[in-house]
């Protein structure tokens, strides 16, 4: 794993359904959403800790929640816009991808597909096959995305 502390995390909770209606779980549950944003059934927040990619997803896990999967181009803006709304800029955050399990094989710590292209050129790229986790935001600019 990598050992780089990155300045800051972003965790992922799904919204918890049942037959009796989403609006009911939230409210429910609302002491849980209270700071987080919502992107469909999914919510973000950030958390500006100085964590290795270890200690960020155990954090996460004591909030019942991931590092964060992206799974589409607007998924991805919202977690930018939900750094930016936090932090006023785009510090370098760590999300939920790996791939610590095989080389050049990423996954996303909570199992979602990872199919998501939109990345800077060459990424993620591992590079010097040291760097098995990923974050966002490593330029510092939003205006990369296509």
């Amino acid at each position: 794993m990598k050992l780089l502390t990155v300045s800051a995390l972003l965790c992922l909770m799904l919204a918890l359904t049942t037959a009796v209606g989403e609006h009911l779980v939230i409210k429910r549950f609302q002491h849980w959403y209270l700071g987080w944003s919502r992107y469909g059934n999914r919510y973000f927040r950030y958390f500006p800790f100085h964590y290795t990619w270890a200690e960020a997803q155990r954090y996460c896990q004591s909030m019942h929640a991931n590092l964060a999967s992206v799974r589409s181009l607007g998924e991805y803006r919202k977690i930018q816009s939900v750094i930016n709304r936090s932090t006023h800029s785009y510090p370098v955050t760590w999300i939920g991808g790996s791939d610590a399990q095989q080389e050049r094989y990423w996954f996303w710590i909570d199992g979602t597909p990872f199919t998501y292209a939109y990345w800077c050129r060459g990424e993620p790229n591992n590079i010097g096959r040291r760097e098995h986790c990923l974050h966002m935001n490593w330029t510092g600019y939003s205006s990369f995305l296509p």
